[in-house]
């Protein structure tokens, strides 16, 4: 006979992570003849769509950056905002039967929806990067540290957010009614095809306060060398996503009992 083979706490975490991984990719992409071309083809579709738009005007949008890809430094972080809300909502009850089993937790479920869309919305970006180069449609990185640091800040923010929102769509089913009554506008009011210089300013005191906003500018900001953002703040967009993440990780702590309990 083998000898029992013990896993200590962080082997059975890392074996748990990985089946939800697959699941939720199963689930994900499984359903749909595309499969893993959605990916690319929804971002894709956006930008070519505001582009068409656009491209009426006779010029490029922002003076030295390609449409598509100002619209792509815009498109591609709200995507992976409006996927974590709207998959923090259904986290719960989603993978409501998996609970049984004593070492999975909401926790988890939640933990792996996001870590999957970060993964699915930075080598989106990157691809198509990629593709557009490809098409001689290509940009000089202005600060690809600046990119990096605020990607993680992003992905804090997101994962708090999505936190708060498991428990409160397992606390208030019809809450998940309102999510498109939340994210639509703010698909107009996060700088995907716009930027914030260009709005009046006696608006700008009330949309600095979209952390959505200030990761867009800051993309912008460290994609391209002849983008002049004035108004992402790093600073902002850490305190908000420290915010953010404590503020989940707090009320998930206080009801993830009852999270389990409900079903």
């Amino acid at each position: 006979m083998h000898p029992t083979i013990r896993r200590n706490p962080w082997q059975i975490q890392r074996d748990v992570m990985f089946a939800l991984l697959i699941r939720e990719m199963k689930t994900r992409f499984g359903k749909w003849r595309l499969g893993y071309a959605w990916v690319l083809l929804e971002p894709a579709m956006h930008i070519l769509v505001l582009a068409a738009v656009f491209s009426f005007r006779g010029r490029e949008f922002y003076p030295g950056i390609p449409t598509a890809l100002f619209m792509l430094g815009g498109i591609a972080p709200f995507l992976f905002f409006s996927h974590c809300f709207g998959k923090g909502l259904t986290a719960v009850q989603s993978n409501r039967g998996l609970f049984n089993y004593r070492q999975l937790r909401p926790f988890d479920a939640v933990v792996t929806r996001v870590l999957l869309e970060f993964v699915i919305y930075i080598g989106s970006f990157a691809v198509l990067l990629g593709g557009f180069a490809w098409f001689g449609i290509s940009t000089t990185f202005n600060s690809f540290l600046l990119l990096v640091v605020i990607n993680l800040l992003f992905l804090a923010f997101c994962l708090g957010l999505s936190l708060t929102l498991c428990v409160v769509g397992e606390k208030y089913p019809e809450a998940a009614k309102f999510a498109p009554m939340i994210q639509r506008p703010m698909y107009f009011l996060s700088g995907i095809f716009f930027s914030l210089e260009q709005i009046p300013e006696e608006y700008h005191a009330y949309l600095v306060w979209n952390p959505v906003l200030h990761m867009v500018e800051l993309t912008r900001e460290g994609l391209f060398t002849s983008y002049h953002g004035l108004f992402g703040d790093v600073k902002y967009l850490a305190m908000i996503s420290i915010s953010s993440l404590a503020f989940g990780l707090l009320v998930y702590r206080t009801q993830w009992r009852d999270l389990v309990r409900s079903q």
